[in-house]
C-alpha cells in the first residue's frame, strides 16, 4: 500500500570517545546546501553526511518526499555525527527536539540524552480484561460513570496527589548535582500515579470480541524532565566511559523505572474504578474462583527496579455513591460475572503488556562490539521495541483507538515500530484552525473531555493512523487486536 524502503550502505568508523567539535558548522553547511532542495536531493546529501570511511546507514519506512523540512533537517544532523552507525525512521516521524521523533539510532560507543528525549521512559501498558462490555459498560450511563470514578482516582494535567499518597525512597543524582537531586525529590513522590497532560491519555476500549481493554499512556513526568534537561545542558554526546555517559545511564534507569510505576499504578486505579462501576451495575453474583485474565497473545511486564517496594495499593478515591451515577441506581443489570476482585487485579497487572518509546539501551556488552570498538548504544525517541514476537501497542488518535501489535524482529529497521500516529500539525495550529464542532462531532459516542482545552489533540491534529499502519504491517509489525475507545481521560 506504497510502502518504499530506502537504505545506505552499511559500515561507518569512528574514534572512541570522539566528539564532533564541527557538528554546528556542518549542519549550518548541509541546511545550506538543502535548503529548498527537493526530496530526492535531500536523500541524495541524507546518504552521504558525516562520512570518515563511510556513510552511516538509513533507513526510512516512508519515501523520502513524505517527509517535512524540519524532519528532514533533523535527520541530517542525526547522520553527520561522527559516531552514527544507523538512523531509521518510522513512520509516523516528525520534528522534535535534535533527533526527530520517531528516530531509532544506533550510536558507536556514544549516548546521548537529546536522543532519548524530556519524557525519559514514557510509554504505554495495557490488559485485555476480558469482562464483555454489554455485562461491565453496557451504554453511555456506565461509561459516564466510569468516566467520573476515573478523573476522581487520577489527577490528570498539572493536578498531583497529596503529600504523603506514596512514599517513595530518596533520589540522589549519580551526576552528583544537589540541584537536580532536590528538583526530583520535590515532584517524584506527588506526581507519582498520575496522568499529566498533553498526549497522555487512559482509554477503555472494546475490540471485535466485546472484551474490554484498558490502555493507559504517560512517563516519568516533571522527575524524567528534569532528569533529561539537566544532561541535555551538559552537552548532545556523551561517551559511555564517562563520568557523564555513566551519571545519566544511571539516572536515566531510574527515570524508566519511575515511569512504568507511574503508568502500573494507574493501570490499579483505573481497573478498580471498572471493578466499581461493575459492582454497582450488577446483582450479586455468587462467589467463585478467580478466574485468569485472557491475555492478549501472551507478554508479561518489564520487572521493577529501584522504587518497586511502593505500596501497589493505592489510597482508595471517594466512594462510588458520591459521583453522578446519571439514573443508574435503579437499573441494576443481572450479570453472569461477579466484578473483578483483587486477586484478578493482580493477576492483569502481571500480564500486561508494557512498551515506552524514549529510552536508550546499550548493547553488545557481552557481544561484538560497535566500530570503534566501544558497545553499541540503540536510542529509541518516540518509537516502540518490536523485537520477534513482542507484544507492543500503537494508539491512533483518540476517536481511532488502539492497535496491539506483534513485533517481527525487522532488523534493517532495528527491530523498532512506531509509537503512534505521530503529529501533522503543531498544538497552536491546530489550536487555531481545528474547528471545535469538528471535533465534538468527531468525538460523539465517546466520553471524554472535547472541549477548547483539548483541541490540540483533536484527531485532525494527528496523521492518519491507516497510513501510519500500512507503512509498518508485515513489515516491522503484525497487526493482532484492535481497542475501539469508549472512555477516554485525558489532562
Amino acid at each position: 500500500m506504497g510502502r518504499k524502503t530506502h537504505n545506505t550502505r552499511n559500515g561507518h568508523t569512528g574514534k572512541r570517545g570522539a566528539q564532533p567539535p564541527a557538528d554546528d558548522s556542518r549542519r549550518e553547511r548541509g541546511q545550506r546546501r538543502t535548503s529548498g532542495a527537493s526530496p530526492a536531493d535531500r536523500m541524495a546529501y541524507a546518504t552521504c553526511t558525516g562520512v570518515r570511511n563511510a556513510p552511516p546507514r538509513l533507513s526510512l519506512t516512508v519515501p523520502p518526499d513524505s517527509l517535512d523540512a524540519a524532519t528532514w533537517e533533523q535527520i541530517e544532523s542525526a547522520l553527520a555525527l561522527p559516531c552514527m552507525v544507523h538512523l531509521a525512521v518510522m513512520p509516523d516521524a516528525h520534528a522534535g527536539y535534535d533527533l526527530c521523533i520517531g528516530g531509532v539510532a544506533l550510536l558507536d560507543g556514544h549516548i546521548s540524552p537529546s536522543f532519548v528525549g524530556y519524557d525519559i521512559g514514557c510509554g504505554m501498558c495495557h490488559v485485555n480484561t476480558g469482562l464483555p462490555v454489554d455485562e461491565v459498560l453496557p451504554d453511555e450511563a456506565a461509561r459516564q460513570l466510569l468516566f467520573d470514578r476515573l478523573r476522581l482516582a487520577i489527577p490528570v494535567g498539572t493536578a498531583t496527589r497529596a503529600p504523603g499518597a506514596y512514599d517513595l525512597p530518596r533520589f540522589t543524582s549519580a551526576s552528583g548535582d544537589t540541584q537536580l537531586t532536590d528538583a526530583v525529590n520535590a515532584r517524584q513522590s506527588i506526581q507519582l500515579a498520575t496522568l499529566g497532560g498533553g498526549n497522555h491519555f487512559l482509554e477503555v476500549g472494546v475490540n471485535k470480541r466485546g472484551e474490554i481493554g484498558v490502555t493507559v499512556h504517560s512517563g516519568s513526568r516533571r522527575s524524567g524532565w528534569d532528569i533529561g534537561a539537566w544532561y541535555m545542558k551538559q552537552g548532545r554526546l556523551f561517551p559511555l566511559d564517562s563520568r557523564l555517559g555513566r551519571a545519566y545511564r544511571q539516572d536515566m534507569d531510574w527515570a524508566l523505572d519511575y515511569a512504568l510505576l507511574n503508568r502500573r499504578l494507574m493501570l490499579e486505579h483505573a481497573l478498580r474504578a471498572l471493578a466499581d462501576v461493575h459492582r454497582q451495575l450488577a446483582r450479586p453474583a455468587h462467589k467463585r474462583s478467580a478466574r485468569p485474565a485472557k491475555p492478549t497473545d501472551g507478554t508479561g511486564a518489564t520487572g521493577l527496579k529501584g522504587p518497586s517496594h511502593v505500596p501497589a495499593s493505592p489510597a482508595p478515591a471517594a466512594p462510588i455513591s458520591s459521583l453522578s451515577a446519571h439514573g443508574l441506581a435503579a437499573t441494576l443489570i443481572p450479570s453472569a460475572q461477579p466484578p473483578l476482585s483483587e486477586q484478578e487485579i493482580s493477576l492483569l497487572l502481571g500480564r500486561m503488556i508494557n512498551e515506552n518509546h524514549n529510552h536508550a539501551v546499550v548493547l553488545n556488552q557481552t557481544g561484538p562490539p560497535g566500530p570503534s570498538g566501544a558497545p553499541l548504544v540503540l536510542h529509541r525517541k518516540g518509537a516502540t521495541p518490536a523485537d520477534a514476537g513482542q507484544p507492543g501497542i500503537i494508539p491512533a488518535n483518540q476517536r481511532d483507538g488502539v492497535y496491539i501489535t506483534e513485533g517481527l524482529g525487522n532488523e534493517e529497521y532495528l527491530s523498532s515500530a512506531s509509537h503512534g500516529a505521530g503529529r501533522r500539525m503543531s498544538r497552536n495550529e491546530a489550536q487555531r484552525t481545528i474547528p471545535l464542532e469538528r471535533f465534538r462531532s468527531q468525538m460523539r459516542g465517546i466520553v471524554c473531555r472535547a472541549d477548547k482545552g483539548v483541541l490540540d489533540e483533536a484527531p485532525d491534529a494527528y496523521k492518519p493512523i491507516a497510513e501510519v499502519l500500512a507503512a509498518q504491517d508485515g513489515v516491522l509489525v503484525r497487526i493482532i487486536d484492535h481497542f475501539r475507545p469508549l472512555v477516554v481521560l485525558k489532562g
